[in-house]
């Protein structure tokens, strides 16, 4: 069985508030795929999509995103659970776009006005998304560090391209929450569109499974009340 220390209410209360959860079950698929399933039924998903995710010796860093960018509509949701740790580092770093987004309007520039199309090499999908989004608590920031797939269409007159990544790069450092050193059975949740994450490089093999909320291109379990 699942392990949740606290209600639902309570972890769901975690994501509304702090835009993360943390929950420990055995570190085998079946009971890491319980908890998200009680707690995705529990914040109105209707499915997810869950894949294992294994890799060794990565030397570098995962940069900093918001998940599944290349959408119209980024994830609401998403977990990671941990089956097996890397032997040394790999871990997954948070950061609170609220607080990001907070620091970068007080500055001189209108960073309200920045555009960045956003594809991958892996789907045919692109998306333009504007870098400051008003959510539940405000204005949040949606963003990945700069990649050949990134294409910024709006910028504020005086702001360069690089300068933009390099001020929000540095908003983003000072708004770093959670560095989560992973131990087996470890479940992260974590709210797409307040927070913003990125993976440490790691020695070893490190084996994850990934859960997706009601993403458009992959489903494998459904959730039923």
């Amino acid at each position: 069985m699942h392990t949740l220390a606290r209600t639902l209410d309570d972890l769901a209360e975690d994501l509304h508030i702090r835009g993360y959860t943390l929950i420990r079950a055995e570190p085998e698929a079946g009971p890491m795929t319980e908890a998200p399933c009680a707690l995705g039924v529990h914040l109105g998903a209707r499915w997810m999509g869950a894949r294992i995710l294994e890799a060794d010796n990565d030397p570098a860093w995962l940069p900093r995103h918001t998940e599944q960018f290349d959408d119209d509509e980024p994830l609401r949701f998403f977990a990671l659970g941990c089956l097996a740790p890397a032997a040394e580092g790999g871990a997954t770093c948070l950061y609170d776009g609220r607080a990001a987004a907070h620091s970068l309007l007080a500055q001189e520039h209108d960073f309200t006005s920045v555009r960045i199309e956003y594809a991958t090499k892996w789907r045919p999908t692109k998306a333009t998304h504007p870098l400051i989004v008003m959510g539940a608590h405000g204005p949040a920031l949606h963003f990945r560090s700069k990649l050949e797939t990134n294409n910024v269409v709006g910028l504020p007159s005086g702001l360069g391209e690089d300068e933009m990544y390099g001020l929000v790069e540095s908003a983003l450092a000072e708004a770093v929450v959670l560095v989560h050193r992973w131990r087996a059975g470890d479940l992260l949740v974590v709210d797409n569109r307040a927070m913003i994450h990125a993976r440490q490089p790691f020695n070893g093999t490190r084996r994850m499974i990934r859960f997706r909320y009601d993403d458009p291109h992959y489903q494998t379990i459904t959730l039923k009340p």
